[in-house]
């Protein structure tokens, strides 16, 4: 385990008395989201006749819904959705709370504004050096390699939780349904081995394996013939993810943007996701499809998703994926589809 933070001499906290009611607060992006669910999960069981709120920010509300461990979802819509703020008031700071917990790792003005409104017998984060006040208990601060799980592994012991590393997501038989319609459209048929490529996290250079090596890698994929690629676009990236594909000079599939729910279907019926480090991974590992991933050093030590149906490659750089070669990532990515199930007959 890698090294954590110091805990400026605090005691460890002692688990929570019983809870009938908790609020957990989580106001980040969607693979974030989904890797802390095993926290949820954890007080779930810990306290299973709790009620549970969980709050989010607007691009999670959806996710939130996929969660199978809280009874009510509440959105923070900020000073422009006044009408989210107001029923955010109402499931949150219109009741009282046995427990509240700060799912964030990192710093938030806004969650730490919430926790200190609420009304709460034990408010409950990681330290974070600013605005601690609002807290009655904190566990100590996250290291900088410590991975995510770890971090919520201790923040879950705070409240006498059992904590398990899996990230969990419930698909509902409409998505299951618009799955099956949307891939028996594109072709993909249980004759190969699918893998669904998914080039995106357009917004981070350095943790985005270049486009150019995508297409090539597809390509020799194509060569493959017990192998079918099919590209994912998520939410405003068709159009640059119809640009990779022009680069490989060939018809491959493209499963265009959808809810998160039919996303997540999408995703449970592939043999392999290829991936950046990008909330995709984190929801194919929540659906139970293994994942091959593009990896800084950071990357790997700290949102890497656990366990031997996640595999990747890991760059030098301890900031930067770009460094991976295509030789490299085929080498060991046909290595991982000779281990996978072999294609219906």
């Amino acid at each position: 385990m890698h090294g954590i933070g110091a805990s400026s001499g605090a005691s460890a906290p002692a688990p929570s008395a019983q809870v009938r009611s908790a609020a957990a607060l989580w106001l980040g992006r969607v693979g974030d989201l989904i890797i802390s669910t095993p926290v949820l999960r954890s007080l779930r069981r810990a306290h299973p006749g709790a009620r549970i709120l969980l709050v989010v920010g607007e691009r999670c509300a959806d996710t939130a819904r996929l969660i199978p461990f809280v009874d009510e979802v509440a959105v923070h819509g900020g000073l422009a959705r006044p009408l989210a703020t107001a029923r955010l008031a109402a499931s949150l700071l219109g009741r009282r709370w046995d427990l509240l917990i700060d799912l964030n790792p990192s710093f938030s003005r806004t969650s730490a504004a919430l926790a200190f409104l609420a009304r709460a017998t034990e408010k409950l984060s990681l330290r974070k050096g600013r605005l601690d006040a609002a807290f009655t208990r904190q566990v100590a601060p996250a290291g900088e390699s410590e991975h995510m799980l770890d971090r919520y592994r201790r923040l879950a012991s705070a409240f006498g939780g059992v904590f398990e590393d899996r990230t969990e997501l419930v698909l509902r038989p409409e998505h299951e349904k618009a799955a099956g319609w949307l891939l028996m459209e594109a072709g993909v048929l249980p004759d190969k081995r699918n893998v669904l490529i998914h080039p995106g996290n357009f917004k981070k250079y350095d943790h985005r394996w270049p486009e150019e090596k995508f297409a090539a890698l597809t390509r020799r994929l194509l060569k493959e013939p017990d192998v079918r690629p099919v590209f994912l676009a998520g939410p405003g990236e068709e159009a640059r993810v119809r640009e990779i594909l022009a680069l490989t000079g060939a018809a491959v599939p493209l499963v265009a943007p959808g809810p998160i729910g039919v996303t997540a279907a999408v995703l449970a019926r592939f043999d392999l996701a290829v991936v950046n480090c990008t909330g995709t991974m984190h929801l194919a590992a929540a659906v139970g499809t293994p994942t091959f991933g593009f990896y800084s050093g950071y990357a790997d030590k700290v949102w890497r998703p656990r366990g031997p149906a996640h595999t990747g490659l890991v760059a030098a750089a301890w900031d930067s994926c770009r460094s991976v070669s295509v030789d490299d990532a085929f080498t060991a990515l046909r290595t991982v589809l000779d281990g996978l199930r072999p294609p219906a007959a």
